[in-house]
């Protein structure tokens, strides 16, 4: 195997030498029938290899032709002269240096400019915020963190954090709550910024953390109401009022509204491409059609500032990284460019190089800020208030779960079930006590008889439906007592159809009951079936008000006491 890989080595330092030997004599206009006894020198290759330079030859590739022309003077030759071996030991450290060069401007240009009058902790932690590919976002919020946990612990440098430790961390974590009172969030991000320090900077493990937990109650997405929207829209115009279009129809983010270049928007398809999204992840979004012609209207105007741009010798547009390298003039197209640019350059403050780049957040919340108080709408709204309300409002409407999902682009359902509590059903209404004592105080009034007992605050479905009451079924199985003594207890409204929680309970509990019952049924059969049990709902197959699908009731199997509470909760029935 050696001796095979050595020949394959051979033949090409051979190959090479004759190729480079025969430029060389080219060059120096040798004729072919004379290179074999000309006598070249130091002199010839020098002037070669200044030719090969002032042509932009990298250094690794004189060098090779250095190689093969001492290849060609011992194999071909077998001669000592001339002396060449000080050439290539030149060019060796010459292609050594380039190397490092060439590593140092690749680190540059992926982090950027680090300005050096910070702290060289500071300066260690951009750094491996970009080289991880880190949004600017998180930098400015991750290095806060970092300066304001120096503060409180007295520290200056990298140095000063080799005494650093967990207990640090769970002090200075704790304080964040105790004194500063922050939210959950703020108290996360602390962790995540000491986290990333330990792990990317320090270069060592923090272990395991036991600060105080901020207790700060979870928040309750602010949504506006159809009504509402509309009337905050009608006081925006012009660039603004499509960015609110676009966040209410679309349920964009500001940040992804924003950064929306010409080519994300595909008319043909009624689509929205949108990038770079949240946790760097990118997805597709409707495009409204009341939108198609603001949008043209929209382009054609950015084409002819992008064209203003071209003549003046400016035009550019951010990239990250890796596309500025994959794409190096793909700054200076019209589909890169950001389609809500800006009427300024600004300066990028990674690179220092100057863009269009697209509008600041700050703008278009004083803009919103103006509609709100215009449209009198008495409610914390923000731009993402529009996100929250396009979600809320397609849960109304009937839209799936799932579907809203993968519109808003999280990654766990968990997050958009947080609009199902603040989703007010047409369906169902809680009667408050304090309504129900006046309509029985005035129906006592005027009937003069008082009913006895109080009667609890219940649920009532805006359905005008009959109430059904559940027999008890004498011949339920023994040692069931907890599923007899339920029965009769619970009332059904037929035609209400469970949504919701409701909804995703009954579809589990009837499938995980149906297929006990019929593995029971397969394996144990028996020529005398107990009568149907009179839990909830009597009898196999039974249709009952769940939408298209067919309840297969409870089995025999399902007799403990919480699981026919839980069964009739999510069947919608209500105890009497």
């Amino acid at each position: 195997m050696n001796s095979q890989s050595g020949s394959s080595v051979e033949d090409t330092d051979e190959k090479y030498a004759h190729l480079w030997f025969a430029s060389f004599c080219k060059f120096h206009n040798i004729p072919d029938n004379q290179s074999q006894q000309w006598n070249f020198d130091e002199k010839h290759v020098l002037a070669f290899l200044r030719d090969k330079l002032a042509k932009k030859m990298p250094a690794w590739k004189r060098l090779k032709i250095v190689h093969g022309l001492i290849w060609y003077r011992n194999h071909v030759r077998h001669s000592r002269t001339p002396r060449l071996e000080h050439l290539r030991a030149k060019l060796q450290e010459v292609v050594i240096n380039d190397a490092f060069e060439q590593q140092d401007r690749t680190i540059e240009e992926a982090t950027g400019k680090i300005d050096t009058k910070e702290p060289d902790v500071i300066q260690a932690m951009r750094r491996a915020l970009r080289l991880n590919n880190k949004l600017w976002n998180t930098e400015k919020a991750y290095v806060g963190k970092i300066y304001a946990f120096m503060r409180d612990r007295g520290l200056k440098s990298l140095a000063d954090f080799e005494a650093i430790g967990a207990s640090d961390v769970e002090v200075h974590l704790t304080d964040l709550v105790v004194d500063g009172d922050v939210a959950v969030s703020t108290q996360n991000q602390a962790f995540s910024a000491l986290l990333f320090l330990f792990e990317y900077v320090l270069h060592r493990d923090f272990g395991r953390i036991r600060a105080l937990k901020s207790n700060k109650a979870a928040y309750i997405p602010t949504v506006m109401s159809k009504p509402e929207v509309l009337r905050v829209l009608s006081f925006f115009n012009g660039v603004y009022l499509i960015i609110a279009q676009l966040l209410y129809g679309c349920g964009m983010r500001i940040s992804e509204c924003l950064r929306l270049r010409v080519k994300d928007i595909d008319f043909d398809q009624m689509l929205i491409e949108i990038h770079n999204s949240k946790g760097n992840k990118s997805r597709f979004a409707p495009l409204p059609k009341q939108l198609v012609e603001p949008l043209r209207r929209l382009v054609e105007r950015r084409k002819e500032l992008h064209q203003q741009d071209e003549a003046n010798g400016v035009a550019s547009v951010w990239f990250p990284n890796a596309l500025a390298s994959k794409y190096p003039n793909a700054d200076r197209e019209f589909k890169w460019q950001f389609l809500f640019a800006s009427t300024r350059f600004s300066k990028d403050p990674k690179t220092g190089k100057r863009h269009r780049h697209h509008l600041q957040t700050e703008t278009f919340t004083n803009h919103l800020k103006t509609a709100v108080e215009k449209a009198d709408v008495q409610k914390h709204v923000t731009s993402h208030t529009f996100r929250h309300s396009f979600a809320t409002h397609l849960l109304q409407d009937g839209t799936d779960i799932r579907t809203i999902q993968e519109l808003l682009g999280h990654s766990d359902i968990a997050t958009t079930m947080i609009y199902t509590h603040v989703l007010a059903r047409p369906d169902v209404r809680v009667v408050s006590p304090l309504d129900r004592l006046s309509t029985e105080a005035r129906s006592v009034k005027e009937t003069g008889v008082e009913e006895p007992g109080v009667e609890e605050p219940r649920v009532e479905v805006a359905a005008k439906v009959d109430v059904e009451r559940v027999e008890t079924n004498e011949a339920a199985e023994a040692g069931s007592p907890s599923s007899v003594e339920l029965a009769g207890k619970y009332v059904q409204k037929p035609g209400a159809k469970p949504s919701g929680i409701r909804a995703l309970f009954a579809s589990v509990f009837s499938t995980m009951f149906g297929k006990a019952r019929d593995v029971r049924d397969e394996n144990r059969p028996d020529p005398h079936p107990p009568a149907p049990s009179p839990r909830i709902e009597a009898g196999r197959g039974g249709e009952k008000a769940m939408g298209s699908r067919k309840s297969t009731g409870i089995s025999s199997l399902a007799c403990c006491d919480m699981c026919v509470k839980i069964m009739a909760y999510a069947r919608g029935w209500h105890r009497l």
